[in-house]
């Protein structure tokens, strides 16, 4: 069976997982704006690693325009959400499922450091964090701990190249 990584990323965590799972298993290894389409269509499963922005995966859409409903796809989405926020995991696993109803899922977090952040990404995490500050230690989401420490901080990197065994 031929297997391909696709990725998608804005800050590198999603880069590093994917070519990380690549070369171990020696995969070929494609950003997903630069995927050749003979490739694409060759390939008869698909690792896409996929960064979360606003609880959805970049680039899905364009990638199932691109690929057959024959190909087998597993999504990798990586952010800041961690297991414990459930609800914001299956609002990432719902954004998949609209696109990618057969895929498999799984969900790695990754790292963000405020210098490499926009200006209006900046804002959304100083507003953010100036939210989450209000509440209650144990009504936060680990996300929103997250996005704390970058405010205060400057990074979180919460990157574990083990968890890639789980994915098959």
């Amino acid at each position: 069976m031929t297997s391909i990584v696709i990725y998608a990323t804005k800050k590198g965590s999603t880069e590093l997982y994917a070519k990380t799972f690549a070369e171990k298993r020696d995969y070929q290894i494609f950003e997903y704006t630069q995927a050749p389409p003979e490739e694409l269509a060759s390939a008869e499963k698909i690792f896409y690693f996929g960064s979360v922005y606003a609880g959805n995966v970049l680039g899905l859409d364009e990638l199932k325009k691109k690929i057959s409903t024959s190909q087998l796809i597993t999504i990798i989405s990586v952010g800041l959400t961690s297991k414990n926020d459930q609800e914001k995991l299956d609002e990432i696993h719902n954004g998949i499922m609209k696109i990618f109803p057969e895929a498999k899922m799984f969900h790695l977090r990754g790292r963000l450091e405020k210098e490499q952040l926009k200006l209006p990404e900046k804002l959304i995490v100083k507003m953010i964090s100036k939210a989450s500050k209000k509440k209650a230690a144990h009504e936060k989401l680990n996300i929103e701990e997250a996005i704390e420490k970058v405010a205060d901080v400057g990074s979180v990197d919460y990157i574990n190249l083990e968890e890639l065994e789980i994915i098959k």
